[in-house]
């Protein structure tokens, strides 16, 4: 599985979704994340900034060819993630 984002939407400087397409099973569709609860601070061990925010997607399995049980299994899968990451000084923008 494999998500390209092709562009973010950012609510003032904070980012609140990415639209791009998913790819699974060999099968490539486009998918929005949504974006909430981005908080930074500068991390107490590293003292680089530090980010974190979960994203979630909606997608229906039957896209992708995985037809096997529906109805009875659900054919809609929500995708919870959580991401966390440090700056590196060198990304800086200088």
């Amino acid at each position: 599985m494999t998500f390209k984002s092709k562009d973010v939407r950012f609510n003032g400087d904070v980012p609140a979704a990415a639209d791009g397409e998913l790819t699974l099973l060999g099968v490539t569709r486009p998918l929005t994340l949504s974006i909430s609860k981005v908080v930074c601070a500068q991390h107490p061990f590293f003292k680089k900034e530090d980010c974190g925010a979960e994203i979630t997607g909606i997608l229906k399995r039957s896209d992708f060819g995985m037809n096997k049980y529906i109805p009875a299994v659900g054919d809609e899968v929500t995708l919870r993630i959580q991401v966390e990451s440090l700056k590196d000084q060198a990304d800086a923008v200088r």
